[in-house]
């Protein structure tokens, strides 16, 4: 019958009402310095603290207890030492040990001596091949917490053996085996055998009785004392012989289930494998099986095995977990649980479990949200999350519109101007437009409200209108320019300013205004032009002088206050060619012409026209002569036609002698045509000669 036990058995051992007082001594150092030596010690001397199965004398204590006797620890490595060093300090255990290396090859030996009668209680040795770091986290570790669980039972135990089972405080004892298929004893009943070369015990807390047979091999047994969340290591080396006992092994069948499957299974704190189970070897007797998975609460329950029977555990495992969906408004918001980043809202977490949580949600611009939140067994939570906002809306106006506004120094744009979401706090704002007065203050932007500001700007300006002669003149004011003429109601800062106005080819103008606030400025400015003198004789004289195209009067002739620039004069006689001449005249210059009027008879004009006469007459004869050739062409392919298609021979012969004929004319005829373009062109550059004498170009 099953007997299912679903509480914790009270604790039986008397070795944890009484602990042994010890002390550690400094381990000798062979390989190694005396620093490191006494670093291996103390690390020792923690890791052994750590295990509370002693009561260790402080380091310190024990050496100011020695000085004070004035005795030396150099050189004690005997039994007979570390005894004597134990009588004066008054413990009833002591610990000594050495250290050595070879290269990167680590050994450590350490002893638990009886003080009393100087026999050694306890004695383990562990090699480490790394580095020093390794060998102080791992090795050292190992061989205290051995010494812990093997030791102490020496001192503690009272003889009687006591199984535990389903104790809630567990520990773990991992042996490597040389040896694969060990039968497996715990606390002297049969458990199983062993799939490979690892046994992994999970045991109650407290005293434990191991051992290991195998056909062909002496047994291999050991006292452990099994600590609370420590796993302690040990190397197994099956030696070959005889088995000290004979026991016939009785077995039973197990068979485990579970809900949800896949759930590990432990049988004596042995791991087996996962649901669903077959045991085919196990022992017949008593037997712990535990069974666990993640999420969800151990089921544990006594069996009795019966030779050659079925037993069947089967396990409905209680969720140790539960389900939390946390929205948020807005989303996108980051989830943290217990400071672990879940993602984003919304957020489904389907199996946290049981218990109390710190909920965390934050988003850029919002205020931190956190609380509490418990999850129970089994329960489906949601959470919907308003997340407050950490900020408000900045609205600016001002009159004139345009102006810029600055938060903090940074430029934010202009007037009218809005910030939907600007975070929470205090702000050195700045209004400011060109001529007009500067808006300096602190603001307070404050959770979900607007903050609404308004300004007049008060002027610092007058306007400034400028007409006048010539349009387009450069206007500047106080040497910046700020347009052309004309300009109307330009804003000037107020104080004086200075006016220049420039324009190519006229007297700049400067003057000097005074601007007062909200004041209008209107000036009629007009430049003088430029001037120069010309001078014009003409031989005969009384020819009529037109200067860009305006009658001037008759040579010899003086023109003063001439505007500077591009001009063009003709001297115009009944009697003689007309001259024409283009010239630039520049500030103050005095600019003579000297002009001899010339005849058509003899004169260079003359010869132009003569010339472009001879150029047309080449041109036109050129063109006839090629219209003579295509018309002979022309004709030549029409009777080369009628060739062949003659009727007779008579026919075809005429035909053929008047295509050769009129081929040939044509022939000639382009030939002449190209021929004629020599005394065209010839024509054509002395034209371009003579006019450049005529304009003196």
């Amino acid at each position: 019958m099953k007997k299912i036990f679903f509480m914790i058995l009270s604790m039986t051992f008397t070795w944890m009402n009484a602990q042994e007082k010890i002390a550690i001594v400094e381990f000798v150092g062979s390989g190694v310095d005396p620093v490191t030596a006494g670093n291996i010690t103390n690390r020792f001397s923690y890791e052994l603290s750590k295990t509370n199965r002693f009561d260790i004398v402080e380091r310190e204590m024990m050496t100011k207890i020695l000085e004070e006797q004035k005795f030396q620890t150099s050189g004690c490595v005997t039994e007979e030492c570390a005894v004597e060093i134990g009588q004066m300090i008054g413990v009833s255990q002591i610990v000594a040990g050495s250290v050595s290396k070879i290269e990167s090859f680590y050994s450590l030996n350490v002893r638990l001596i009886d003080v009393e009668t100087g026999k050694i209680l306890y004695q383990d040795m562990d090699d480490f091949d790394g580095s020093v770091k390794d060998f102080i986290q791992i090795t050292i570790k190992n061989v205290a917490l051995r010494m812990a669980a093997e030791a102490s039972i020496e001192s503690d135990q009272t003889g009687t053996t006591t199984t535990q089972y389903a104790s809630t405080k567990k520990g773990e004892a991992v042996f490597n085996l040389t040896e694969s298929n060990v039968a497996i004893f715990v606390d002297g009943r049969y458990s199983s055998r062993s799939s490979g070369q690892q046994i992994r015990l999970s045991l109650a807390e407290g005293a434990h009785h191991i051992r290991f047979t195998l056909d062909g091999f002496n047994d291999w047994e050991k006292d452990v004392n099994i600590m609370v969340d420590e796993q302690i290591p040990y190397n197994v080396e099956m030696v070959s012989g005889i088995s000290g006992r004979k026991e016939e092994v009785t077995t039973g069948i197990l068979l485990v289930r579970s809900e949800p499957s896949n759930a590990n299974v432990y049988v004596d704190g042995v791991e087996k494998g996962t649901t669903l189970l077959q045991m085919a070897d196990i022992g017949v007797g008593e037997h712990e099986i535990r069974i666990e998975k993640s999420l969800y609460y151990s089921y544990s329950e006594i069996i009795t095995i019966q030779p050659d029977l079925v037993e069947t555990v089967t396990a409905a495992l209680k969720p140790n977990f539960g389900k939390l969906k946390i929205t948020s408004v807005p989303g996108e918001a980051v989830v943290k649980i217990n400071t672990q980043t879940k993602g984003r809202t919304p957020v489904t977490l389907e199996q946290l479990v049981s218990g109390t949580y710190t909920i965390e949600l934050s988003k850029d611009l919002y205020h931190d949200h956190v609380e509490k939140f418990v999850i129970t067994d089994g329960s489906v939570n949601q959470r919907d999350i308003q997340l407050t906002p950490a900020f408000g809306k900045l609205s600016v106006k001002s009159e004139p519109i345009g102006a810029d506004v600055f938060l903090d120094g940074q430029s934010k744009g202009t007037t009218p101007f809005e910030l939907d979401k600007l975070p929470s706090g205090k702000y050195q704002m700045k209004v400011s437009y060109s001529l007009y007065e500067t808006i300096e203050k602190e603001i307070v932007i404050e959770d979900g409200k607007t903050n609404l500001q308004n300004y007049t700007l008060g002027a610092r300006s007058g306007t400034l209108s400028i007409k006048g002669k010539p349009k387009g003149a450069s206007i500047s004011v106080n040497d910046k320019i700020i347009g052309k003429i004309p300009t109307v109601e330009y804003r000037l800062v107020e104080g004086m300013a200075e006016i220049k106005i420039e324009a190519d080819n006229y007297h700049a103008k400067t003057e000097y205004i005074n601007i007062e606030r909200n004041q209008l400025y209107s000036k009629n400015i007009e430049l003088e032009r430029h001037t120069g003198k010309l001078v014009i004789i003409s031989e005969p004289p009384d020819a009529f002088v037109i200067l860009d195209n305006k009658e001037m009067g008759k040579t010899p002739k003086i023109l003063s206050d001439i505007p500077t620039g591009k001009h063009e004069i003709e001297i115009n006689h009944p009697d003689f060619l007309n001259q024409t001449k283009k010239f630039s005249l520049a500030l103050n210059e005095k600019k003579e012409f000297n002009i001899k009027l010339m005849t058509y008879t003899g004169s260079i004009q003359q010869q132009i026209d003569n010339a472009v006469f001879k150029q047309r007459l080449s041109l036109g004869a050129m063109a006839a002569t090629a219209l003579l050739g295509l018309a002979m062409q022309a004709f030549a392919e029409s009777n080369y036609d009628a060739y062949l298609n003659a009727s007779s021979s008579s026919d075809a012969t005429s035909l053929y002698d008047k295509t050769a004929l009129q081929d040939m004319i044509a022939a000639g005829s382009y030939v002449a045509a190209g021929a004629m373009i020599i005394p065209w062109a010839k024509f054509t550059i002395d034209i371009g000669k003579l006019k450049k004498q005529l304009t003196g170009k």
